[in-house]
């Protein structure tokens, strides 16, 4: 399973919803990446071969699309118009699942590849939460 690391609180707010775009210098090899798992961590990883140990992975999300970021998309980034740049890409995120609990996973730069104990935990906990009932509103 790929997956790509986001700073806290980034991960959290993607998996709830709240951000729906993520912000790179870089783009995606080839569109549509889908069931890639979303690792929130809370090192900033900018040297080739850094990691963090203290990851989790708290989604799975799809990566639909790849555009020029622009300026008055800052709030869809989880950011303020003053945090803008130039230049970035933003990938437009969708069918975010987040995991009912996070499951413990290496955070590393760019796209990389879940260990076979991450992705054992990731799918368990997915069948986990798609076998907890949903609530009904209607059932009040």
């Amino acid at each position: 399973m790929k997956a790509f690391s986001v700073v806290s609180p980034w991960g959290e707010k993607i998996a709830s919803g709240q951000k729906t775009l993520e912000i790179r210098s870089w783009q995606p090899e080839t569109l549509p990446m889908k069931n890639i798992a979303l690792v929130q961590n809370e090192i900033r990883l900018t040297q080739k071969g850094q990691t963090d140990p203290n990851g989790a992975v708290v989604a799975i999300v799809d990566i639909v699309g790849c555009k020029p970021w622009i300026q008055s998309e800052s709030r869809q980034a989880g950011c303020d118009e003053s945090e803008f740049v130039a230049g970035y890409v933003a990938w437009e995120l969708g069918n975010v699942r987040k995991l009912n609990q996070p499951v413990k996973a290496m955070a590393k730069r760019k796209f990389y590849s879940l260990s076979a104990s991450e992705v054992k935990a990731v799918a368990a906990c997915e069948m986990e939460a798609s076998a907890t009932p949903k609530v009904n509103n209607l059932n009040r």
